[in-house]
């Protein structure tokens, strides 16, 4: 699989056209609101112009793309416009979130920066992460684009062709066609399918055609079982007492004991983290049980909820202990 250069984001000095969401992103939020959605991942988000829209119309917001720069942009962008986005650094052929994380996938113009290898390998992940009955809207470059056919640029298989100029230099552009996109989405149910040519723009007259995209997943439900976790016994140390800021997130502070299960790891390779209830003086180390589990969806891994033998705590009372932190993910509790 060739790998993807991320965007040269230093190459575009006028960002306004890159801060203004696609017309397309309007409608899907509303007709998203509409059907009752609540969570969207902006997949390849660019300097994050969808990621804000969805935010403005009460999506819970994910957004990921390959660029730290873009990243950096977002995140200081995000909190001028008062939107709450949660912003990861992602392959997207290699998604760090839950199965089952969301329900709509949002990808303009992105997914198709990949070859033939690497887009199949993106329409697993965007199976896997889309809840049972989620949606995507995506798309992609169209074979009939004169950009497929030129000679000067090189071309890695029938569908693959590498940009030689400009931001895009060094990224792979995927090229589809109707019989394509029928096996490409063949675990999809497809809705919409639009052939787009965006003859003139920035002033210009082009040829630059794309496939507009919906499609629905249709999968059975992937229910996590913690039967063999809440109730075990775990010894834990403790290196976030109540008080403790957080490592990066100075502004983030710690209401409760916060550490790791000795010897147990986690989806992130690191040993387990855990939540410890029920104790308010700040310990080094704790030994008790774990009553729940909160499993978060747009990251790759869950936090353990533990107390002393003999203590329990409410779904509501525990989500209100961990919402310091957890108020900035979208997750769910299960408790026995």
């Amino acid at each position: 699989m060739k790998n993807q250069d991320p965007f040269d984001w230093s190459m575009i000095k006028d960002r306004s056209l890159w801060l203004d969401p696609c017309e397309e992103s309007y409608y899907y939020a509303e007709k998203w609101r509409r059907e009752g959605r609540k969570s969207v991942l902006d997949l390849g988000c660019g300097l994050g112009r969808h990621s804000v829209l969805f935010a403005r119309y009460g999506f819970k917001v994910t957004a990921c793309d390959i660029s730290e720069e873009a990243l950096s942009f977002l995140k200081e962008y995000s909190r001028e416009q008062g939107a709450d986005i949660a912003c990861r650094k992602a392959d997207m052929a290699s998604l760090p979130f839950s199965a089952d994380a969301f329900d709509c996938i949002f990808a303009f113009h992105s997914a198709g920066h990949t070859d033939s290898i690497g887009m199949e390998r993106i329409m697993a992940e965007i199976k896997r992460v889309l809840k049972h009955d989620g949606t995507v809207f995506m798309t992609l470059c169209s074979k009939e684009t004169p950009a497929y056919s030129r000679p000067d640029l090189e071309r890695i298989n029938d569908s693959t062709v590498i940009k030689n100029e400009g931001p895009e230099q060094g990224v792979p552009h995927y090229y589809t066609d109707k019989e394509d996109i029928k096996r490409l989405f063949k675990d999809f149910e497809l809705i919409k399918i639009r052939h787009i040519d965006d003859c003139f723009f920035d002033g210009k007259w082009k040829e630059c055609k794309h496939y507009f995209i919906e499609a629905a997943v249709r999968k059975e439900p992937t229910l996590p079982d913690y039967s063999g976790i809440i109730g075990m016994r775990v010894k834990c140390t403790v290196d976030r007492p109540p008080g403790t800021a957080h490592p990066r997130i100075k502004s983030l502070i710690y209401t409760v004991n916060y550490g790791y299960v000795n010897g147990i790891f986690a989806g992130d390779g690191a040993e387990q983290d855990v939540y410890i209830l029920g104790v308010d003086k700040p310990l080094e180390s704790f030994t008790g049980k774990v009553i729940a589990v909160y499993h978060r969806l747009n990251d790759n891994e869950d936090k353990w909820i533990t107390a002393p033998d003999g203590m329990s705590f409410s779904k509501e009372e525990i989500l209100e202990k961990i919402a310091f932190q957890e108020k900035f993910f979208d997750g769910e509790l299960y408790l026995k």
